[in-house]
């Protein structure tokens, strides 16, 4: 009996990942995390993430704003889309312009309340299909890839924190297992949604 119930916890637990693994390994080619690497592309697409009450870039977002800065001063790309709801996108492109970025190089995307929604904005409103690269953290990027691929979007992507500028020593490493852990579980749930296309 002992033995059946660790069976079935063992196969629920490897149901559960797979399909997150399968799209990391798929999409590992396409995740490239030094922007000297990066291929020079249209457009720099940031995907969004909650801002506080009082319009505060948060420290993640800090992240993927500051390497979509760094990327297009680089010259890996022309332009920066910043992607988010209709609030949240507006403080995303005023960082941006209080770090000197030229507003005619900002493309503002305000209807963004999830991830396909950035993909499909970005392929309504370029079906020319330009080169984009996609800048999230690394935990989101195997799912960013997958849906974004399903609504006609290619491109490469940039982990964020690869720029290593939230100050990460200020946490203990029972915080940042613990983080890091709740992120990637989370992302194994919203992958079998979207490949069951409930969540798209």
């Amino acid at each position: 009996m002992k033995k059946s119930l660790i069976f079935i916890l063992a196969l629920l637990f490897t149901l559960y990942w797979l399909p997150f693994i399968y799209i990391s390994v798929s999409g590992h080619s396409k995740i490239i995390s030094s922007i000297d690497e990066l291929p020079v592309s249209d457009a720099v697409l940031i995907f969004g993430t909650l801002v506080g009450k009082d319009r505060s870039v948060s420290p993640l977002l800090k992240e993927r704003l500051e390497s979509g800065i760094k990327i297009l001063r680089q010259g890996k790309s022309s332009r920066i889309v910043v992607s988010n709801m209709k609030t949240a996108s507006k403080v995303m492109a005023r960082y941006l312009y209080e770090r000197g970025v030229d507003p005619e190089l900002v493309e503002i995307d305000p209807l963004a309340d999830d991830t396909p929604d950035t993909c499909r904005f970005e392929r309504k409103n370029h079906p020319e299909k330009r080169n984009v690269i996609f800048v999230s953290q690394g935990f989101h990027l195997p799912r960013l890839l997958y849906q974004c691929r399903k609504a006609g979007v290619k491109g490469t992507a940039f982990p964020a924190e690869k720029l290593e500028i939230q100050g990460r020593e200020e946490y203990s490493p029972f915080t940042k297992i613990r983080t890091r852990l709740f992120r990637y579980t989370r992302e194994a749930g919203l992958t079998w949604l979207a490949v069951l296309g409930i969540y798209r």
